[in-house]
């Protein structure tokens, strides 16, 4: 036998039992965890830290039927139960450290009375731990926390907490970074018409129009005609001739002519 031929029959002997346990094995197990939502646990992750000892964890931790494990809180974990009989920063990296191992992170959009709000999550998890927002300030489960009004970030609730003008920048400052604008078009009798955002946040603020003169939520913002316009209302706040030019100048600003 040649040396090549010897060469490759030692290297299949040796990843064979690799795929023969592999092929019966799922990869991804996928527990439901109501606090968190779902968590992924990667057999194969787990077998190549192990040398592909299954008996170290089942079903001496886990039981290897799925459906009788019980559900552990984080606490009981850190105090060595599930997960943490490993995850404890000895063996492997303590349960709370690198949530997102286990927690994979996203940006979220919330839905408010002012529209589509944008969480980055990245943006957070650079600066701060896990910990330092769950569960204290907001709850892991999008579905169940509790939705804040502006007047209550104001005083110190959920975002405010560190929006705070000190920590961060205050909820009433930097508007886009959460409430991303767009230019908006109204469907009018007199023809589409358009609003511009951008030219407007470049000369005022989001709280000089938001929301004295207009309700930020679109669909439930009211629809004044022409003549209201003229007498002050909606875009006539300002569109006078004074602070700027008059509803009736210019029709083609506003309107697709």
């Amino acid at each position: 036998m040649s040396r090549t031929m010897l060469f490759l029959l030692l290297t299949f002997m040796l990843i064979l039992p690799g795929l023969a346990t592999a092929r019966w094995i799922d990869d991804i197990v996928k527990m439901d965890v109501e606090a968190t939502g779902p968590v992924n646990f990667s057999h194969y992750n787990h077998l190549e830290a192990l040398g592909k000892k299954c008996t170290l964890c089942h079903n001496s931790v886990f039981n290897i039927v799925q459906s009788k494990n019980p559900e552990f809180s984080m606490d009981e974990m850190r105090k060595g139960k599930s997960c943490g009989a490993c995850h404890n920063g000895n063996k492997a990296f303590a349960v709370d450290d690198d949530c997102s191992s286990c927690h994979p992170t996203r940006d979220i959009t919330f839905n408010t009375e002012v529209g589509k709000t944008m969480f980055p999550h990245s943006a957070h998890t650079e600066m701060y731990s896990c910990g330092d927002c769950h569960t204290g300030l907001f709850t892991p489960d999008v579905q169940k926390s509790t939705r804040y009004s502006m007047a209550q970030m104001n005083n110190g609730e959920s975002c405010g907490a560190c929006h705070d003008g000190d920590t961060a920048f205050s909820v009433k400052a930097d508007c886009t970074s959460c409430h991303p604008t767009r230019d908006i078009t109204f469907k009018v009798d007199d023809g589409d018409a358009m609003f511009p955002h951008s030219v407007h946040t470049e000369m005022y603020s989001c709280g000089d129009c938001h929301s004295g003169v207009f309700t930020p939520d679109v669909q439930k913002s009211t629809r004044y005609s022409m003549e209201q316009m003229n007498e002050g209302e909606s875009c006539g706040a300002c569109h006078d001739g004074d602070t700027a030019f008059s509803v009736e100048e210019a029709c083609d600003s506003c309107h697709d002519m």
